[in-house]
């Protein structure tokens, strides 16, 4: 199953959702998203 995703979240690649499996909630869910974790900003940051 294909699951947009517009989140800048550890699991968003090229704007879908790559979770594989159901994991425990995040303990801070978005409204859509139960799984959601932040992406490391340090990585993000251009070079």
């Amino acid at each position: 199953m294909i699951i947009p995703c517009s989140e800048k979240c550890i699991y968003e690649e090229d704007g879908l959702c790559t979770l594989k499996h159901i994991t425990k909630s995040s303990g801070t869910p978005l409204k859509d998203c139960p799984y959601y974790k932040e992406k490391d900003k340090k990585k993000d940051e251009p070079l």
